[in-house]
């Protein structure tokens, strides 16, 4: 079996393929941006859009949560994870969580600003 796919591999001219490779990608863009172009395609992606930082916002949420409350308990119980200052741990995973929010807060103001069918400016 395998001799048979070697040589079945080494039948195949390479430029051609690359060459093909390179179209089907051309050909897969052009698709894509002409779908894009359609109002119920860029209503989807628009769509797609938010579902993403929503689901972004719930990760941050989660992972912001579990971090907090580990450190929480850990500076509670008797500082188990082994660092030197507890509270201070617990207080950068409070601040990290506050700074992950923000970031994807502002992500979101200049992706809503900048994708509005008016000026950003007169959205304010």
């Amino acid at each position: 079996m395998k001799d048979f796919i070697a040589s079945a591999l080494q039948d195949i001219d390479m430029r051609k393929a690359r060459r093909a490779a390179v179209w089907a990608r051309v050909a897969s863009a052009a698709g894509t941006f002409a779908a894009a172009v359609d109002p119920a395609m860029a209503q989807t992606l628009k769509q797609a859009g938010v579902s993403i930082f929503t689901a972004i916002y719930g990760v941050v949420g989660v992972i912001g949560a579990i971090a907090c409350l580990v450190t929480l308990l850990n500076w509670i119980t008797g500082n188990w994870l082994g660092r030197e200052d507890p509270k201070k741990l617990f207080f950068q995973a409070l601040f990290g969580t506050g700074l992950a929010f923000g970031v994807v807060a502002i992500i979101q103001f200049i992706k809503d600003m900048v994708g509005g069918s008016s000026s950003g400016v007169s959205n304010l």
